[in-house]
């Protein structure tokens, strides 16, 4: 195995090792006052406290499943907005326009409207993701569609396929990596969208736990739950990872042998 290949094995935790000692040489060297900056130690303990009571079990699957669902959603109708974008040119330039209008609304902006139109629940959070996390999908897959080569459209022409056959069976695989970076980035977005209306208009979650804690100055319980929102990013990476390998397996494996 190559030198390139170990440290390909061993960034995550090299990067691990070097945040959490930068993190403990700030606390060890007081340059933040150790009640607003705690110790690892201290933020492992908290967070182990927290792991018995079962509490943060429960809001991180709440939160996990919320961003999620809405990933789902927002990547399904990401790619359905850029159909309809590429069959006709008049939806195209109008949903451009909502898109741009839409786009650099920070999901806060959008909870006190939510609250007044859906109430506090479900359908609040699947708004507020959706909405926000819609965009790189979308955008994406207008990119992607757009961006197949002649010679692919003609030699599906050449055997018989029609409009529809040449968007389901060339455009839309070919346009599927380029679809997935943007569900990648979509992915971060959605977990950003649900702690944000946790924290504003949620009851529990782990957006709301941190929002509890920070007022109680409980800086070690907040920074655990920070490291947890974390790794829920990681593991929504993770899935959509596994999903692009069964999706588009045929372009990773033609990057690689190029590499």
């Amino acid at each position: 195995m190559t030198i390139a290949r170990y440290a390909e094995k061993l960034r995550v935790p090299i990067c691990i090792v070097l945040v959490m000692g930068s993190w403990q040489l700030i606390y060890v060297l007081g340059m933040v006052p150790a009640k607003y900056f705690p110790s690892i130690f201290a933020i492992a303990v908290a967070f182990w406290q927290m792991l018995t009571d079962g509490a943060v079990i429960s809001a991180w699957a709440t939160t996990f499943l919320r961003a999620l669902i809405g990933l789902v959603g927002a990547a399904l109708l990401g790619i359905a907005l850029a159909i309809i974008s590429d069959l006709s040119p008049v939806m195209a330039r109008g949903i451009r326009y909502v898109s741009d209008v839409l786009q650099p609304i920070p999901p806060a902006a959008f909870v006190p409207m939510a609250v007044f139109m859906l109430g506090l629940g479900p359908k609040l959070y699947a708004f507020v993701i959706i909405l926000v996390t819609v965009w790189p999908p979308y955008l994406n897959g207008v990119s992607g569609l757009a961006s197949v080569g002649a010679v692919q459209l003609n030699t599906g022409r050449m055997f018989g396929l029609t409009n529809w056959g040449l968007l389901w069976r060339v455009k839309l695989p070919a346009a599927m990596p380029e679809v997935f970076a943007g569900i990648r980035y979509a992915a971060t977005i959605s977990l950003i969208a649900v702690i944000v209306s946790e924290m504003l208009a949620g009851r529990d979650g782990i957006g709301f736990m941190i929002f509890k804690k920070a007022f109680a100055l409980r800086t070690a319980e907040v920074f655990g739950l920070m490291f947890l929102v974390g790794f829920n990013g990681v593991l929504l990476n993770g899935l959509v990872n596994l999903l692009r390998r069964g999706v588009t397996g045929w372009h990773i494996r033609m990057m690689e042998r190029h590499e």
